[in-house]
C-alpha cells in the first residue's frame, strides 16, 4: 500500500480570512491522499470550526513553547509528529500558511531517491538588506563573505522525502540552539541558508533547488516575475512554469482579486446559533467585510455588539 503525503503549518491567533487560502486551496489539491496538520493556538470557535470543514488535523501548541516564537519553535512541533506518526508519510511538506496558495498536488506521486526540497529567490544574499543582516549578526562576517553571492533559499516552505525531513528538523534544532552563534530576530531563514549551503542536510539526500522558471514552489514576495493566465499563475512573466506552491502572494495587491475569486468561499456556512463567543463573531464579521459579504458582517457585527467581551475590546482592532 503507498504510503500517504503530510503537510503541516503552526496557525496561531490568526483569523479565518487570513489563513482561508491556503486550506481551501491545500484542501482541494492535496487532500485526495495526504494528511494536512495544523498546529494551533488561541483561534476562535469559528476558525477552528472552519478548519474541520476542509478536513484539517488541529493539534493544540503545548504551553511549554510559550516562551518561544513560532518560527523557531515550529521544528520542534515537526518532530513531535514525524517521530510519532513519520512511518506513514513518504513526503513531507511544512510551510507559512498565511500568505500561500495551491494551485495543484505538490507532491510527486513517487518520490524517488531521498530529497530536500529548496525554493530559490532570484535576488542575493548579499544585495538583501535583511538578509545580509542577519548571516552577518547569526554567523559572523567571514561567513557572509562566503555566502553573499549565493541566492536567497526561503525557509518558509521546506519539503522532501519524510526522513530526510525528520534529520534535517532535528539538524535545524541543533543549529538554532547551537550557542556559538548568535541569537537574531530572524534565526531560522539565516540557519536555513546556512546548512544548505555548506551542505549541512541529510548526507543521502539530493538538493531539489525550485526556482521560479523551473519548480512546483515559486517565492514571489520580491519577485515581479508572474503573470496571471487566465485561473492560473505562471511564471516567469514570459515562461510556463506552473508552481504548485505559491508564496508570499500577499506582498502583490494585484494579486487579491485573483485570490478571492479561486481560494475563498463565495457562500460560506455559518451555524450562527453556535456562535456567542465575541472571538468567533469578531472573526466573521472581518472575515466577511473583506471577502464582501455585507449581510453576514452585519449580522455579526450586532451579535457582536451585544457578547460579553472585555473591557477595551473593540471589533476593528485585531491585537
Amino acid at each position: 500500500m503507498a504510503k500517504k503525503k503530510l503537510i503541516m503549518g503552526v496557525v496561531k491567533k490568526y483569523w479565518w480570512y487570513k489563513i482561508e487560502p491556503f486550506f481551501i486551496s491545500c484542501s482541494r489539491y492535496n487532500g485526495g491522499n495526504c494528511d494536512i496538520v495544523a498546529f494551533t493556538k488561541d483561534l476562535s470557535a469559528y476558525t477552528r470550526d472552519k478548519l474541520k470543514e476542509y478536513h484539517i488535523h488541529s493539534v493544540e501548541i503545548p504551553d511549554r513553547y510559550e516562551h518561544e516564537g513560532p518560527i523557531d519553535y515550529r521544528y520542534g512541533l515537526y518532530i513531535d509528529i514525524l517521530e510519532k506518526k513519520g512511518a506513514r508519510y513518504d513526503q513531507v511538506l511544512f510551510c507559512d500558511t498565511r500568505d500561500v496558495f495551491f494551485q495543484k498536488a505538490l507532491f510527486p506521486e513517487d518520490a524517488g531517491a531521498p530529497y530536500l526540497g529548496v525554493a530559490v529567490e532570484s535576488g542575493l544574499i548579499g544585495g538583501d538588506d535583511w538578509n545580509r543582516r542577519w548571516m552577518q549578526e547569526r554567523f559572523g562576517e567571514e561567513a557572509y563573505e562566503e555566502l553573499k553571492d549565493k541566492h536567497v533559499l526561503c525557509a518558509g516552505t521546506i519539503w522532501g522525502s519524510s526522513e530526510v525531513i525528520h534529520d534535517f528538523c532535528n539538524a535545524m534544532i541543533d543549529n538554532l540552539s547551537d550557542p556559538q552563534y548568535n541569537f537574531i530576530d530572524i534565526n531560522d531563514q539565516t540557519s536555513y541558508q546556512y546548512m544548505v549551503y555548506h551542505q549541512l542536510v541529510p548526507k543521502n539526500a539530493e538538493t531539489h533547488f525550485s526556482t521560479l522558471s523551473d519548480g512546483p514552489v515559486a517565492t514571489i514576495g520580491n519577485e515581479g516575475d508572474y503573470r496571471i493566465d487566465g485561473e492560473l499563475l505562471r511564471c516567469p512573466e514570459d515562461g510556463d512554469n506552473i508552481p504548485a506552491l505559491v508564496h508570499q502572494w500577499d506582498r502583490h495587491k494585484a494579486l487579491y482579486p485573483f485570490v478571492a475569486k479561486h481560494f475563498r468561499e463565495k457562500h460560506p456556512r455559518i451555524r450562527w446559533k453556535r456562535y456567542k463567543d465575541y472571538q468567533s463573531l469578531k472573526d466573521i464579521a472581518l472575515t466577511s467585510y473583506h471577502n464582501r459579504q455585507p449581510l453576514n458582517m452585519l449580522i455579526a457585527s450586532v451579535k457582536y455588539f451585544f457578547a460579553n467581551k472585555p473591557a477595551g475590546e473593540h471589533l476593528w482592532k485585531w491585537n
